[in-house]
């Protein structure tokens, strides 16, 4: 059966096939004493399961305690560490997207403004489907904006037109927001995200990176970094902060768990590809395939628990899809393992619908370089036409109690992963007075 949360006002469900009790290894997860093969993981470079995280983190506890005041040198190091590879002027550590949220309202209380974070939406909540769209919604919108972005699309695994969104928001004066769901990871020349792979680290006006564990850092303008942090948590895992730390040496020690995270992406998507499953535009380790029923996916994912097989899937009625995420501690007999699986279930149950016949089998992935966005798909992929008349974003609400409700939501979306569909943002006239602030100081 398999495991729902839903979201407070309905829209997509993440689901998981299995309860985990124990992850070993990144490879495998334990689950009622049996091991599964862990193809839905969050961790695709494999280091939040490194013994070597582990024994920091646990040194750290033997030796402050379960947390550190947010000064203590421990998280300072950590946070200048994180800036300087994120090319920006000044980090903080956040433990969730939630305290992120909340702080930023808390900063500017007088004002909420409506927002999705999606990468075809910002703008106080006005769409839109593309670069030109965007830069015909900042010609016709004046006053307060705030254009954000979600760099890499977690239920489709492509990433957003960086370079010309970037610009046309630049040249419109208007702060930008990046969310990473993917950095630090498998992305960029020393994994550091989709700026870096776009070589635009440093562009946005803050970026926001998923760091492993729910917890996240905000990366950029100092000024609007630093109006953050009397908001912040005074105290913060010392654990998850030396683990992280750590972390962070691997990934830029070990470049070759990049390259396997990769590689095993692309091997994955040509296999199911030259099987006709439909993978949609992925070009990263977010690997989905598509259903198009809630049902099907619900009974696929069922048969892969059954086969042996940890994973994940989003149930949206007809845009239902399977999502996975390898882990690139996989071997080459554990990948031939899961198409193997994939492959036995649509014998049984029938195939899904397949990718069409003149798209491409062969993936160029998001490596270092390549500048690579999105795979030729069928348009089923694409985002959902927005309605002609928009709902009125006053619904007569109390901020309180909109606010309430937005961090509800983020909340699930960050225990879900499902981070890329943020419901709304508060707090764009302070990012924007606090980024022309630093500007005009350069």
């Amino acid at each position: 059966m398999s495991l729902s949360l839903a979201l407070p006002h309905g829209g997509p469900r993440l689901v998981a096939n299995a309860r985990v009790d124990a992850v070993p290894g990144a490879a495998e997860v334990e689950t009622d004493g049996s091991k599964l093969l862990n193809a839905s993981t969050d961790d695709v470079l494999g280091l939040a399961t490194d013994t070597r995280v582990k024994e920091a983190a646990s040194a750290a506890i033997r030796r402050f305690g379960l947390e550190v005041t947010r000064s203590s040198t421990l998280v300072s190091q950590l946070e200048s560490r994180l800036a300087a590879r994120l090319k920006a002027d000044a980090a903080a550590l956040v433990d969730s997207l939630a305290t992120a949220l909340r702080a930023l309202e808390q900063a500017d209380a007088s004002r909420l403004v409506d927002a999705r974070l999606t990468r075809r939406t910002g703008l106080s909540g006005l769409p839109f489907s593309s670069p030109e769209h965007l830069a015909q919604r900042l010609a016709e919108t004046h006053g307060e904006r705030l254009v954000l972005i979600d760099g890499v699309r977690p239920h489709e695994g492509d990433l957003a037109p960086l370079p010309r969104l970037l610009e046309l928001a630049q040249r419109a004066h208007a702060p930008t927001i990046v969310f990473d769901a993917l950095g630090p990871g498998p992305l960029g020349e020393t994994g550091m995200g989709v700026l870096e792979h776009f070589e635009l680290a440093g562009q946005a006006d803050l970026h926001v990176c998923t760091l492993g564990g729910g917890t996240v850092v905000i990366a950029g303008v100092r000024a609007v970094v630093e109006a953050f942090v009397p908001f912040l948590a005074t105290r913060v895992s010392a654990g998850a902060t030396a683990g992280l730390t750590r972390r962070l040496e691997l990934i830029e020690l070990e470049a070759h768990r990049r390259t396997r995270a990769l590689d095993l992406a692309q091997a994955a998507l040509e296999a199911l590809r030259a099987r006709a499953f439909d993978t949609g535009p992925s070009v990263s380790p977010i690997v989905p395939v598509w259903m198009g029923d809630e049902g099907l996916t619900d009974l696929w994912l069922r048969q892969l628990a059954e086969s042996g097989v940890f994973a994940r899937g989003v149930l949206d009625g007809p845009r239902s899809r399977l999502l996975f995420g390898l882990p690139a501690t996989w071997t080459d007999a554990q990948l031939d393992l899961f198409v193997d699986a994939l492959d036995k279930i649509a014998r049984r149950l029938g195939a899904p619908p397949p990718l069409d016949a003149e798209a491409p089998r062969a993936v160029t992935v998001a490596r270092p370089g390549s500048f690579a966005t999105a795979t030729p798909c069928h348009p089923r992929w694409l985002p959902v036409a927005e309605s002609a008349n928009p709902p009125v974003l006053n619904d007569g609400r109390s901020v309180r109690e909109r606010l309430f409700d937005t961090v509800e939501t983020l909340t699930w979306r960050l225990a879900s992963g499902q981070s890329g569909q943020l419901r709304r943002l508060p707090g764009a006239r302070t990012l924007r007075a606090l980024v022309d602030r630093a500007r005009d100081r350069r």
